[in-house]
């Protein structure tokens, strides 16, 4: 489990949920693996990786600094085109978490959408990494064969 707090600079500093580097030391001791990067307007994301699988966490709505971000989204995707719309809407209607949609070239992607809160502690944050990499592992069984994984609801 990560440590309530964590040390900067000689002092301690609390636990922040809605701070990308508090949200990757969570990550990244409990079953998954990444680093932060800046995408294009400046916004921090976390290009990770649970087992066999990518994912990236983006962090948007930040302040100047970017320390702290209003939302967090968890989300993945696959290259492939093989999946339909009417699976996608299959899979949506399925979901309670992790809602998916195809891309504009037809790639499916799902996602799972957290709103920090200043009381979240770092179990809180380790919760919602588990919902994500149940989604994740449900989303990859599901690309793989869609039919099959509707059918077995």
């Amino acid at each position: 489990m990560a440590v309530a707090t964590l040390s900067v600079a000689g002092g301690a500093w609390a636990f922040d949920a809605s701070d990308p580097g508090d949200v990757l030391s969570v990550l990244n001791s409990n079953g998954a693996s990444g680093t932060i990067k800046i995408d294009d307007k400046g916004n921090p994301w976390i290009d990770a990786k649970a087992g066999k699988l990518g994912f990236e966490v983006d962090f948007t709505h930040c302040n100047n600094a970017k320390s702290k971000c209003k939302t967090v989204l968890y989300a993945m995707g696959f290259d492939m085109t093989s999946v339909t719309l009417d699976q996608i809407n299959g899979w949506n209607r399925w979901t309670v978490l992790c809602p998916s949609y195809l891309t504009t070239e037809n790639h499916p992607r799902s996602w799972f959408g957290v709103k920090p809160s200043p009381n979240d502690s770092p179990t809180d944050v380790k919760v919602q990494l588990d919902a994500w990499l149940d989604c994740m592992s449900d989303f990859d069984k599901f690309t793989d064969n869609p039919d099959a994984f509707l059918k077995a609801l």
